[in-house]
């Protein structure tokens, strides 16, 4: 009996990067990456209003937003997502905000 070995994939994380997500396939099959990731940069973006905001609360916030909208597309399977934000995610967004 042979068993499926799951695909592991390794990267080294450089300092431009923002964050990964996590989901399963109830997320991607009915959103392409661009759509999760531009779910998760608009959220953050019209939650994040000061220095001092928590990226734990913004990144649950897209989080959210990523979940309701597969719900939204209907779909039937199980719908987990992980975020993890790097030190890069909060310069970018202090940088927008900056720039305002």
């Amino acid at each position: 009996m042979l068993t499926a070995q799951p695909d592991i994939k390794c990267f080294k994380i450089e300092e431009s990067y923002d964050f990964i997500l996590l989901g399963c396939d109830g997320i991607f099959d009915k959103l392409s990456n661009f759509q999760v990731i531009r779910a998760v940069w608009e959220t953050v973006r019209k939650k994040f209003l000061n220095r001092e905001q928590s990226v734990h609360l913004l990144s649950g916030a897209a989080i959210e937003t990523v979940l309701k909208l597969s719900v939204s597309e209907k779909t039937m399977d199980n719908i987990t997502v992980v975020i993890v934000c790097f030190k890069n995610f909060r310069k970018q967004l202090k940088r927008e905000l900056d720039s305002i």
